[in-house]
């Protein structure tokens, strides 16, 4: 997979302010990386959070049911 390397610039001011939006952005190349090892920190942060988001979203639908019964 290439991904892009992306020179970015931002005005001391706006870093002062904690405004972080570029005020340039500008492709200097491209880089071929194992797309395993890119996506696996984002797995790595997401998946647990889904994954308990996912079960309370269970208990959530069971507490629904019983309820109703």
């Amino acid at each position: 997979m290439k991904v892009a390397i992306v020179k970015t610039t931002i005005s001391r001011e706006k870093l002062i302010a904690g405004e972080f939006t570029p005020d340039k952005e500008e492709i200097i190349g491209y880089e071929e990386v194992d797309e395993e090892e890119f996506y696996r920190p984002l797995v790595q942060l997401l998946y647990p959070k889904i994954k308990k988001f996912l079960e309370e979203e269970k208990r959530n639908v069971v507490g629904i049911q019983t309820n109703k019964k």
